[in-house]
């Protein structure tokens, strides 16, 4: 017999600091995967959002509710639902393949969590369209990928004044209250800072985490058709 559509997770008072996406949807998915198999219903992933060039158009953003914004890159949740059936000969229940997906981006406008399809319906409206310097690539990681491996020092939000006189940089944003961010992997191979590198790139290569997808991949892959990462 068919399991009941698992209830979608809430994440009301998560911990969340402006512009650091990245470190909001770390602690996100640190929530949604603790203890261990806490969501046996979902399988949790990061997903960065950037293009090679570093200017992605997004709409229904808090931070420009009328009009498309460029970032240079944003990070949102995708929970993929695992369906499974109980099997009384086995006495255990068994996958029968992924449900449905929802999106979890803490700046938008739309509802948090958001079913995909009006997601990207909302947040990506022209498509294909888009002219090509603003188009969205995505890189698709599992969460407890991410969380072992995710490291950032914070430098890029770190600028100078650009005059001749000499003072400390300062943060284009304030930083969260918390230490900087080290997984446990990368602090095992004595790395600090792979957030650029490993993360916002989207050369395909084989240095990044996750899977590299365009915009038809990554609607094929939220509505299921497409592999999973």
């Amino acid at each position: 017999m068919a399991t009941s559509a698992p209830t979608v997770p809430d994440c009301g008072n998560t911990v969340y600091t402006t512009c650091y996406c990245e470190e909001n949807i770390y602690w996100l998915i640190n929530r949604f995967l603790s203890p261990p198999g806490g969501q046996q219903n979902w399988d949790v992933f990061s997903v960065f959002i950037s293009n090679p060039t570093k200017t992605v158009a997004l709409w229904n953003q808090r931070s420009s509710r009328d009009t498309a914004i460029i970032w240079d890159y944003h990070v949102v949740l995708a929970l993929r639902e695992c369906r499974r059936v109980h099997s009384q000969s086995r006495g255990c229940c068994l996958t029968r393949g992924p449900g449905d997906t929802w999106v979890y981006d803490l700046d938008t406008c739309l509802p948090i969590p958001c079913h995909w399809n009006e997601y990207v319906d909302q947040t990506f409206p022209l498509g294909t369209d888009t002219p090509s310097q603003y188009q969205s690539r995505f890189r698709v990681i599992p969460g407890n990928v991410y969380l072992d491996n995710f490291a950032s020092d914070r430098s890029h939000m770190l600028q100078v004044s650009g005059t001749n006189v000499p003072e400390e940089p300062r943060y284009v944003a304030k930083p969260p209250p918390y230490p900087v961010i080290c997984g446990p992997e990368a602090e095992k191979h004595g790395i600090r800072n792979n957030l650029m590198t490993h993360f916002v790139s989207m050369s395909g290569d084989e240095q990044g985490f996750g899977t590299v997808m365009d915009f038809d991949a990554f609607t094929a892959w939220c509505s299921l058709s497409g592999p999973s990462t």
